[in-house]
């Protein structure tokens, strides 16, 4: 898992592109769907990242996937579909010297809804700021209150001290629960006394997600926020609305030929909207929250590119109409894929 691997690489200094999950495997469904994580926006997704595959192929043969051999099945597997196209034995990945860490840290509430749709709105507004400063990370939207968690790699703690004040100095009002901004020698360091303290064991819960455009954030930033505060979780239906600022930046390198679903390459945001239920919903009732995703990531399409939209595969509702579309990201990565995946598995022994 990506938590062994990030402290395994710390004692060289080094650093390679994985999860935010300690416990998320570093080269299954992770990598070969794509693979998005804090160091994203710095040097692109996971599979961006693959120069080798050891893999066990249908037929029982044992073989090396590069750019010089089984060039087709190593564009398949790096964003294309765990599981789907071999047995993936190790992999090969760029490495990279371990950046310092500004960390941002901020919980807020505000006092009514007006009040955080104006911060919301302004939040948004100031997204491409922070995205051209380098910062990277997630935020998490319930009710009247937004937790954000962010950081930049290799950055100057009194530069981005004063970018953030910028969005916050207009809103002393609101109550700060949380709020820090910090240095770490290390993304290691950081990781330890952030994310690798968050470890769940699981729970039941169904998401839906869509990759917002940068070019729509750029553009038409009121209307993203209008549409995060309508789709924002509410605490007392078990949801959530959880904002990934991990694209955009080396994400967009659209020089990189893999399978990478191409709407990841246009993205700025990935939006996640989850829905939790207790073990003794019934069927009936989970039916009924699945239904109400599935009608927040309607809405959230509607500035995600609309019918066009696509989704991460990793974190998307299983039920998705137009799946082929919005998982793989348009007809033609989809149509390549399953080729390959007729070539190299005619009997479909894998998914």
């Amino acid at each position: 898992p990506w938590g062994e691997a990030y402290a395994w690489l710390s004692t060289y200094n080094l650093i390679a592109i994985g999860g935010a999950s300690p416990t998320v495997g570093a080269i299954g469904g992770f990598l070969q769907n794509g693979g998005h994580g804090p160091l994203t926006r710095w040097k692109g997704m996971a599979a961006d990242q693959v120069l080798e595959f050891d893999v066990v192929t249908a037929d029982g043969e044992r073989q090396t996937v590069n750019a010089c051999q089984n060039k087709d099945l190593f564009w398949a597997l790096r964003g294309g579909g765990g599981g789907s196209f071999a047995v993936v034995l190790s992999t090969v990945l760029r490495t990279f010297p371990s950046p310092s860490m500004v960390s941002i840290i901020y919980i807020i509430s505000a006092a009514n809804e007006t009040r955080y749709a104006h911060f919301i709105r302004d939040f948004i507004r100031f997204m491409p700021t922070l995205a051209d400063a380098g910062c990277a990370g997630y935020f998490y939207m319930t009710d009247t209150t937004i937790s954000i968690a962010f950081f930049v790699p290799n950055g100057d703690l009194t530069v981005t001290t004063a970018i953030i004040d910028q969005l916050m100095k207009n809103y002393t009002d609101l109550q700060f629960i949380q709020n820090s901004i910090a240095t770490f020698p290390s993304f290691y360091a950081y990781f330890s006394e952030t994310m690798a303290k968050s470890n769940p064991t699981g729970g039941n819960v169904l998401l839906g997600s869509r990759l917002i455009p940068e070019t729509i954030i750029r553009n038409q930033p009121d209307q993203v926020a209008e549409v995060l505060f309508q789709t924002r979780g509410r605490s007392k239906n078990q949801s959530i609305l959880i904002g990934h600022l991990v694209a955009g930046g080396q994400v967009s390198n659209t020089l990189i030929d893999n399978s990478v679903s191409p709407g990841w390459r246009t993205a700025l945001l990935h939006m996640i909207h989850a829905q939790g239920w207790d073990d003794n919903t019934s069927a009936a009732d989970q039916e009924i929250l699945a239904s109400r995703l599935r009608t927040q990531v309607n809405i959230l399409q509607t500035v995600a590119g609309g019918a066009q939209s696509s989704c991460y595969i990793n974190e998307a509702d299983p039920n998705e109409p137009n799946w082929q579309q919005k998982f793989f990201g348009t007809q033609a990565n989809y149509d390549r894929l399953k080729s390959i995946k007729k070539s190299v598995d005619p009997n479909g022994l894998f998914i």
